[in-house]
């Protein structure tokens, strides 16, 4: 089973191990706050958000500065797992004063000589070609993607998806400036992979949805859940306003290997999925990166017909794109067939789930600060099967730092001024631990800009459990060794049986013979 998931990810990393091997933790783990409970996984970084991201200039992505995006429209994009790549990071990493990024040309596969920010600095050049006003900028998390090549090794990754889209929302709110919007921007975030769950978490915790999502083969298929890999973004898709109006999120959805349909869920019917089809001879991991090269060379096509050519941002009517797409043939890429209609018009965008208002011992608010006396509070709660997230309402001041933690691993991050404090950021998945007892904490870590070693307090309102029935988790790491394991013994055990089998047979055959000489003698 172990092999079949790495074969249908493609995942034959430049780092390999063997695939049986324990999965090393997230590389850049810093301690979290005192007080906050101890975990393996902490998911807390060091870097700063900003140092996160790139603006493409034409040749290669270089560092931006907050506020110094003031007009046109951006188009954000993000990676997936980094898998093989560990052992490069975590020696570029320690040769390197500040945050090593995803697009760093130190990384190159030893098999093939290709950089492996290739396909995303292709699709940059095509995006940026399209539209010469729009800034094109790409978030790196590959401190807290790149791992060991093995199917063990997916839940660190896959668990680090939900803080690193706070981080992409809120730093990239400190990117725009005050007059980004009045200027007539609009935000279009693109994601692969597991970056396609950070994409997701980044169109929600933004001070603004975006006017478009785009999604990259984003791992929803049965299997996936094996080890981990599974995004399950139906789930928090349920969250935007998708829809094709003015002042919904468009989205669409390229499906190459491992992807699914969206717009057949409850709330998502304005959903865009297309069926690409990568060429026969592509590997695993070729037909699972084929998203990116096919949607920069929608991008590249003049004029633009469809992927890009469908974006809202350059001024294409989403309204009657249908529901469904395909590509019939691999030889001609964007020549795409429709395979079902536009969603009926008044069909509903918004799913009613079951909420239970949170009980917190202490009473609300939840105070947390300098000036409040403490910089953590603890909050246990029990979650069941039915548990979807929970969600909560903050306020802060000037200065202000929030990190949400459930047992002790990050999950959002959110700073005020408003940066990555959208209404619908505020809340954090729970479908991804084991119902049961659990601790969230809040940490304020901010300090204010006008004294020194204070912060006003963060107010924490309105906790609120969210369920619906019918969740499929993903297999925890110990979970798919066990069936690893369970499976292996079966297969010997049936190879066993089958050559016990043939043994018997052989034996059988031989005395059958036997008996027949013995019965008919020769001469």
């Amino acid at each position: 089973m172990v092999v079949v998931l790495l074969g249908l990810f493609g995942l034959v990393g430049p780092a390999a191990v063997p695939a049986g091997a324990v999965p090393v933790p997230t590389p850049d783990t810093a301690p979290a706050p005192p007080g906050v409970p101890r975990a393996a996984q902490t998911n807390v970084s060091d870097f700063p958000l900003l140092d996160r991201f790139g603006r493409w200039d034409g040749t290669a992505f270089v560092p931006l500065t907050a506020g110094s995006i003031t007009g046109g429209h951006v188009i954000a994009i993000t990676h997936g797992w980094a898998v093989g790549w560990l052992d490069q990071y975590l020696a570029q990493q320690r040769s390197s004063t500040g945050l090593v990024h995803f697009w760093d040309p130190r990384f190159v596969d030893p098999a093939t000589h290709e950089p492996l920010a290739t396909n995303f600095e292709t699709l940059a050049r095509d995006l940026a070609a399209a539209d010469p006003t729009a800034t094109v900028v790409m978030y790196s998390w590959i401190d807290q993607s790149a791992t060991v090549t093995s199917v063990f090794a997916a839940a660190p990754p896959e668990q680090a998806t939900e803080v690193n889209g706070h981080r992409f929302a809120v730093g990239l709110d400190e990117l725009l400036a005050p007059t980004f919007r009045a200027n007539g921007g609009e935000v279009h975030l693109i994601g692969h992979s597991f970056g396609a769950n950070v994409a997701t978490t980044a169109a929600l915790a933004l001070d603004r949805p975006p006017r478009q999502l785009t999604l990259f083969d984003s791992p929803e298929v049965p299997i996936a859940q094996f080890g981990g890999a599974k995004n399950d973004l139906r789930y928090k898709l349920t969250r935007l306003p998708v829809g094709r109006g003015p002042s919904n999120v468009f989205v669409d959805n390229y499906i190459s290997e491992v992807g699914e349909e969206y717009h057949g869920f409850p709330g998502l019917a304005g959903v865009v999925d297309v069926h690409l089809t990568p060429p026969a001879a592509d590997n695993g991991g070729e037909r699972h990166e084929f998203p990116i090269g096919w949607y920069a060379g929608s991008a590249a096509a003049s004029p633009p017909t469809v992927g890009y050519g469908w974006s809202p941002l350059v001024g294409a009517a989403v309204g009657p794109l249908g529901a469904v797409y395909e590509q019939p043939r691999a030889s001609e890429p964007l020549s795409l067939r429709q395979v079902a209609g536009a969603p009926r018009s008044g069909v509903g965008d918004e799913v009613a789930y079951a909420t239970t208002p949170l009980t917190v011992a202490a009473g609300e608010p939840i105070t947390v600060g300098v000036d409040a006396g403490t910089r953590v509070a603890n909050v246990a709660f029990t979650t069941d099967r039915d548990s979807l997230w929970l969600t909560f309402s903050a306020t802060g001041g000037n200065g202000d730092v929030l990190d949400v933690f459930v047992d002790g691993r990050q999950r959002s991050t959110t700073t005020w001024p408003p940066a990555g404090a959208g209404g619908a950021g505020q809340f954090v998945i729970l479908y991804d631990v084991t119902p049961g007892s659990h601790v969230l904490s809040f940490a304020e870590t901010g300090v204010h800009p006008a004294c020194s070693g204070c912060a006003p307090p963060v107010f924490v309102r309105d906790l609120a459990v969210v369920s619906t029935g019918g969740i499929q988790r993903n297999l925890t790491p110990t979970q798919t060794r066990d069936l690893t394991i369970t499976a292996v013994i079966l297969v010997i055990a049936t190879a066993l049986v089958v050559i016990g089998g043939l043994v018997v047979l052989v034996v059988m055959l031989v005395r059958h013979r036997r008996r027949r000489r013995d019965r008919h003698p020769r001469g």
